[in-house]
């Protein structure tokens, strides 16, 4: 029993040696690599929800767990070592074999303090076209000071070129031309803006103004301040900079497709993503 004391308290030593400064002999803090920011987003209509994960390293590397289609990973951007990073994503589930089959094996080459946004799209199943993969955009996040800012994302697999209105109400006359015009799959436009206020998009085939392929409305910034000094943001906060992601219907007989509830995905959509909130304001 001696000599177990003996040999806890020296590794005890040895531990706190190892948490002090090589030259002072004082505590050091822990050391924080040069990071960039990455976030992710599954539009993969047709398979389980996904993981995404960094199989390079632990540290530095948040994983995002059980992603459904069209959800963004828990925690939106997370700080990622800076450098070259090996990533996999794999399907969720509790069947070995079927989690152990990733759909992606890639490395991405990460920029510190650069915002990136890893949009996976495309589809999983065999001769399904087009095939899953990811597009990988740098978010070059603008400040728009008293207006807000938004950008269209076309990950819709299925859907051809969308020509996008943005009007104060689903009911106004639209406009003489598109807000985005021709708007391809796999694309990202570059950020517009406009002045605060309630607003809704709505979205059509390239050349067409009937039917609506999806009409929906930005959501507003809350009455009240979030945690006594900032915004989540919206639509009638200045400084709210989103992107509007459209996306395919979940594919029919899919471990994607919901028919039911909050999160019915039987038909395209367009979902609001708040890329940068407004600046902090005092209550």
């Amino acid at each position: 029993m001696r000599s177990l004391r003996f040999g806890f308290a020296a590794f005890s030593l040895l531990a706190l040696g190892a948490c002090k400064d090589d030259q002072s002999g004082t505590p050091s803090g822990a050391v924080i690599p040069p990071l960039a920011f990455v976030r992710y987003f599954n539009a993969v209509g047709d398979t389980l929800a996904l993981d995404f994960r960094a199989i390079d390293q632990i540290e530095f590397s948040q994983p995002f767990l059980a992603v459904p289609f069209r959800a963004i990973g828990l925690g939106n951007y997370q700080g990622y070592q800076a450098g070259s990073r090996r990533i996999r994503i794999f399907p969720n589930s509790t069947d070995i074999a079927t989690a152990q089959a990733f759909l992606v094996d890639t490395t991405l080459q990460l920029t510190a303090g650069t915002y990136y946004s890893v949009i996976h799209t495309g589809f999983a199943r065999a001769g399904s076209t087009p095939k899953q993969g990811l597009r990988v955009i740098t978010d070059a996040l603008p400040t728009p000071g008293a207006n807000i800012a938004i950008r269209v994302a076309h990950v819709g697999a299925d859907l051809g070129p969308v020509d996008i209105y943005i009007t104060a109400t689903a009911t106004d006359p639209l406009p003489a031309t598109p807000t985005f015009a021709n708007v391809a799959y796999g694309t990202v436009q570059t950020y517009s803006t406009r002045t605060p206020g309630a607003f809704v998009i709505r979205g059509y085939a390239a050349g067409t103004t009937t039917p609506a392929l999806f009409t929906r409305a930005a959501p507003l910034a809350p009455a009240t301040a979030i945690s006594g000094t900032t915004y989540v943001g919206g639509a009638n906060a200045a400084g709210t900079v989103f992107t509007a992601m459209v996306y395919s219907a979940a594919i029919l007989g899919s471990p994607a497709r919901v028919n039911a509830g909050t999160g019915v995905n039987t038909t395209p959509a367009v979902v609001y993503w708040i890329d940068k909130a407004p600046p902090g304001i005092a209550p």
